[in-house]
């Protein structure tokens, strides 16, 4: 059994993320029942701005798209999705 758990520290992966990570982030936003498209998009340009002020070194792009999320479609869901 030792045997086996050497071979297994050995062979696996160390990095954190996995080989198959594509470099891309999702950042979802969802906002109170009955918030308006607007109010929405006001988050998606406070998320872009975040990222790309705070965290500029890092991020390639940015693309967010108002109404649609991993949680549903509706005028208070929006997603971002950021390049690393």
């Amino acid at each position: 059994m030792v045997g086996g758990c050497a071979y297994l520290f050995m062979h696996l992966p160390s990095s954190f993320l996995p080989s198959e990570d594509q470099g891309v982030l999702a950042t979802q936003a969802i906002l109170p029942a009955g918030a308006t498209q607007e109010r929405t998009q006001k988050v998606l340009d406070q998320i872009n701005d975040f990222y790309l002020d705070n965290e500029k070194d890092n991020v390639e792009n940015i693309l967010t798209v108002n109404g649609f999320g991993f949680a549903g479609r509706g005028q208070n869901v929006g997603i971002a999705f950021v390049g690393l």
